[in-house]
């Protein structure tokens, strides 16, 4: 399976001439979708249209596990494996883990196999029924996870955590509040956040204006994780609180 990005301006010949030629250079892809808009809304449902193909779900491996994902119910972004391996190299043994945005759980999953638990939160009921056939597919069993709403169910958790992980590039920095309220002392919270011309201060005073109500050191480092957009990046700001 196979998402293309287009000129709005192409014509549909060479749309197809161009997808006929992914199709022959890949011979595993057989379904090739078109992206025609931004992921938006808190399901982070994506803007796709099917140019040649039937199914929607395939299996993607990526940092020694697979995911069954389907791209166009749930938000999923193979570009990000190399990020995402950075995140799972940082868990130590044995970490308490939140997922507030964990989708199909290609954060979740890998990094149970080194933490002690993981508590994976999505408000997409596809996003987590995938999830669960994920955990089994990969065989781990020390993650809890949650439909809802990240910011009201994270409230209720009694367990305090050693690490957060905020994959919502749209608006996570709503949800920070409640995410610094469930950390640990020395605590790292991985934030995203989509960054238009490079200006990240708002989002970095925004950072420590809220962190700042619990813990008196903050330590703040900025990740590039892709650009989404012309002059748009994701930017992840990795938080220690202390």
């Amino acid at each position: 399976m196979a998402i293309v990005k287009f000129d709005g301006r192409l014509p549909k010949k060479e749309k197809l001439a161009a997808v006929n030629e992914i199709l022959k250079r890949n011979r595993n892809v057989n379904t090739v979708f078109e992206k025609i808009g931004m992921t938006q809304g808190e399901e982070r449902i994506p803007k796709l249209r099917k140019l040649i193909g039937e199914k929607s779900i395939s299996l993607h491996k990526e940092n020694g596990c697979s995911f069954y994902v389907d791209i166009k119910k749930v938000y999923f972004s193979p570009r990000m494996g190399s990020e995402r391996l950075r995140i799972i190299e940082k868990v130590k043994k044995g970490e308490k883990v939140l997922d507030m945005f964990c989708g199909v759980g290609p954060f979740a999953i890998p990094i149970a196999k080194k933490a002690s638990k993981v508590v994976a939160i999505d408000i997409n009921k596809n996003a987590i029924n995938l999830l669960k056939k994920n955990i089994k597919l990969n065989k781990v069993s020390n993650i809890e996870y949650y439909c809802g709403d990240s910011s009201k169910i994270a409230k209720n958790l009694e367990d305090k955590f050693d690490r957060v992980i905020m994959n919502f590039p749209l608006s996570a920095y709503k949800f920070l509040g409640e995410a610094v309220k469930k950390c640990n002392n020395n605590a790292v919270i991985h934030l995203y956040s989509f960054i238009k011309n490079g200006d990240a201060d708002v989002i970095r005073k925004e950072i420590i204006k809220t962190c700042s109500k619990k813990f008196k050191k903050i330590k703040i480092e900025e990740h590039k994780a892709g650009e989404v957009a012309p002059f748009l990046e994701r930017i992840c700001f990795d938080i220690t609180l202390s």
